[in-house]
């Protein structure tokens, strides 16, 4: 009788920490170009899959100021190395390279 329930349950777990060890990888990838690894505040160039919804503008202004948008590629200031992490481990993030701020 719970034999359907814990195996779907099963199924479900195992998903979600694919989709979180995606992610884990992922970041590691996109912030190899980044080395050493940033260890303050930085100026980051993110180029994403798509042109930014609203969605995905909010969501990059919570972890930094974001200066500007030309089509795929966003440029954000004073970014902390944990919420550039947090960035990177999403799936529409392409790559993440340091900027000027210029």
């Amino acid at each position: 009788m719970l034999r359907l329930p814990a195996t779907v349950t099963g199924l479900l777990l195992i998903a979600l920490v694919a989709y979180w060890l995606a992610g884990v990888v992922g970041e590691h990838d996109k912030l190899a170009a980044i080395a050493p690894p940033p260890t303050s505040r930085g100026d980051y160039r993110i180029t994403l899959a798509f042109a930014p919804e609203r969605f995905h503008q909010l969501l990059l202004q919570d972890k930094g100021r974001l200066v500007e948008v030309r089509g795929n590629v966003v440029f954000m200031k004073d970014v902390d190395p944990a919420a550039l992490r947090s960035i990177a481990r999403n799936y529409w993030v392409e790559s993440v390279t340091r900027w000027s701020g210029r």
